[in-house]
């Protein structure tokens, strides 16, 4: 039996975002969704979503599935129905009772990226804080830092101020281009590749800060996304910088070739702060426009195309 969506008040918010991000720009989805849930029957046969929806049974069975079995947006099972077993698709209490409002966010882009949720703060305006209180007996060691305190990077420190142009060619580096170049500087030897669960762009253990070796992570975002960064632009549901904290590691970057946003700095040092809890310093800091541009002209070679 597939247990039924959690209600509690802590985490509704965030389970009615995650379904109206799947259902987001996707019509044959929601086509699917409404035909589950119309009408006060507990479950409907594929054949009863194929009559409703217009599609054929293999083509409902095809978008149905990762809906029931990934995203527990219904349940799908087998029943026996007019004397025969059939392939059934079972309402979920939580999602039938909050329909409306997430089909309410799938069609107003501007009201789910306000929609505020416990772990995915996008929709927090600037001004407010996320408040982090501890015991006062434990003592928190996080530190911002800069990419000179590398010493894989050590010759930034060589670039001045009056030495950073205001546009390099070419003015953005690829995304790929720049993993390549950090990794190199790293001594890594293989590149990570990207998918769509990872908690990082390139995880290390080959840092050295003064010489000692430390774990880190590092999020990038490329040219594809445009104008200053801020939270709501780190990942698909606003949660990279979240996800890069939950690394197994104690420094951590974001790189990002354009202007970095306070809001995201101020996001860092509060995950930073939750997770020296465990009793580790944690060290953090961003590489922006101005800082790539060091790198760049520090080490030429390693961000060359391959």
């Amino acid at each position: 039996m597939v247990q039924q969506v959690s209600d509690t008040a802590s985490n509704r918010r965030d389970q009615i975002a995650n379904f109206a991000e799947l259902l987001k720009k996707a019509s044959a989805r929601q086509r699917i969704f409404n035909a589950v849930y119309y009408g006060k029957k507990r479950f409907k046969t594929v054949e009863d979503v194929a009559n409703a929806t217009g599609f054929n049974t293999k083509r409902v069975t095809e978008i149905a599935k990762p809906l029931a079995e990934g995203e527990k947006l219904f349940e799908q099972g087998r029943e026996r129905v007019n004397g025969r077993t059939q392939t059934v698709y079972r309402k979920i209490h939580f999602v039938e009772r909050n329909k409306r409002k997430i089909l309410k966010l799938a069609d107003n882009k501007k009201a789910l990226d306000s929609f505020h949720t416990k772990t995915n703060p996008k929709g927090l305006k600037s001004t407010q804080k996320i408040v982090l209180r501890v015991p006062i007996k434990i003592k928190i060691k996080t530190k911002f830092i800069g990419i000179e305190a590398v010493d894989q990077f050590a010759r930034t420190k060589k670039i001045r101020a009056n030495m950073i142009p205001e546009r390099l060619s070419p003015e953005r580096l690829p995304e790929e281009r720049v993993k390549q170049g950090l990794v190199k500087l790293l001594g890594e030897t293989e590149v990570p590749k990207d998918w769509g669960g990872e908690s990082n762009d390139i995880f290390t253990t080959r840092v050295r800060l003064k010489g000692e070796r430390r774990r880190a992570a590092f999020a990038l975002k490329g040219p594809a996304k445009k104008g200053p960064l801020v939270p709501a632009m780190m990942g698909k549901n606003g949660d990279q910088i979240q996800r890069l904290f939950k690394s197994p590691d104690d420094v951590f970057f974001v790189q990002y070739e354009g202007e970095i946003k306070q809001s995201i700095v101020e996001l860092m040092e509060e995950l930073a702060k939750a997770k020296a809890l465990l009793g580790q310093e944690v060290l953090f800091g961003i590489i922006d426009k101005r800082d790539t541009y060091r790198l760049r002209l520090a080490y030429p070679n390693a961000f060359r195309p391959n």
